[in-house]
């Protein structure tokens, strides 16, 4: 599988909602590092961080916008959109519903060893999406 169909298969579980499906091309012990949330190591650990974003945002989808390759890395640039119909929880917090749509500027890093990610750097700005679900003035 090439870095790119790795890419495309965990986006497109995350836009079905399939935590398994998006989570199947991640190694078992990979890294992740994302805004807002302590380090987490190893795919159980990472499940219930995106878990929390599908319950929030049911209707989410990730529209990658440049797609950018070298050796074993390959860095994905794009919007994730959605509306936030659920409660937001992660991390020690929980956002009630809502109700407003956000388009949300993301960047994926991901290193692929064997043909699993083993690591994923998740970038996004925290305060842009708490100004478009309006818990932020904008």
């Amino acid at each position: 599988m090439s870095l790119r169909e790795i890419v495309d298969q965990h986006y497109a579980g995350l836009n079905n909602g399939d935590v398994e499906a998006s989570t199947s091309v991640l190694a078992p012990d990979v890294s992740t590092t994302a805004p807002g949330a302590p380090a987490m190591h190893g795919i159980d650990q990472f499940k219930p961080f995106m878990q929390g974003f599908v319950n929030a945002f049911p209707d989410a989808k990730v529209h990658p916008e440049r797609i950018y390759e070298a050796g074993d890395s390959i860095v994905a640039e794009g919007v994730y959109s959605g509306t936030h119909t659920g409660t937001l929880v992660g991390n020690g917090m929980s956002v009630p519903p809502t109700g407003k749509r956000m388009n949300l500027h993301f960047a994926d890093f991901f290193t692929v060893r064997d043909g699993k990610v083993v690591e994923h750097g998740i970038y996004f700005d925290q305060g842009e999406l708490m100004q478009q679900l309006g818990l932020l003035p904008g």
